[in-house]
């Protein structure tokens, strides 16, 4: 799970609060009740010292290095698992059963798995074990993650989720997360 970005657009927003609980730790939530083995947290300092004491936090002190620096940390502490989802920490609205979703589609051998409402796409998404070696040598100025979506076959699961497309950046999305949450049991 990433948790170590600047929050430049939207600063905090990790712990605003969506239905009364904050953002990531909606995510969190989502992690330990899904069908998956470990969490891993990738946080910059600030965002760590918040977190609880279940998850394993990876400190990143190099936030500006991107998104692709943290999941590289973050798969580091899971190199020898079967495969990984991961999620940014800013997507309130994804549940267990998306997650699950993704491992189901693992556990019939697929490597690259994402999830798509709407034929959009959305988070989490799920990397098998034989695309690690190549996902520790992307870069942020190669396309990051991007462009690991973009070289393999992509295994694209519908959800019925449309949580899936929200990430919160801004005040308005804030307030949509919270006015979905008010009407979709899904996500209570």
């Amino acid at each position: 799970m990433l948790a170590a970005g600047l929050s430049t657009r939207f600063p905090g927003k990790l712990f605003k609060e969506v239905g009364g609980r904050p953002v990531l730790f909606r995510v969190i939530d989502a992690f330990k009740t899904a069908a998956i083995d470990k969490i891993v947290v990738v946080a910059n300092r600030v965002n760590a010292s918040f977190l609880p004491v279940d998850v394993e936090i990876v400190i990143n002190d190099r936030p500006e290095q991107g998104m692709i620096h943290s999941v590289k940390m973050g798969l580091s502490r899971l190199i020898d698992a079967d495969a990984v989802v991961v999620s940014p920490g800013d997507h309130p609205l994804i549940t267990s059963r998306d997650i699950d979703l993704l491992v189901a589609n693992r556990r019939e051998g697929k490597d690259l798995v994402v999830l798509i409402h709407g034929g959009r796409m959305g988070h989490p998404i799920l990397i098998g074990r034989p695309l690690f070696p190549e996902v520790m040598l992307l870069s942020n100025e190669a396309g990051g993650l991007k462009s690991l979506l973009e070289m393999h076959p992509l295994t694209k699961v519908e959800s019925p989720n449309p949580g899936i497309l929200v990430d919160i950046d801004t005040t308005a999305d804030l307030e949509l997360a919270n006015s979905l949450l008010k009407t979709n049991a899904q996500w209570r």
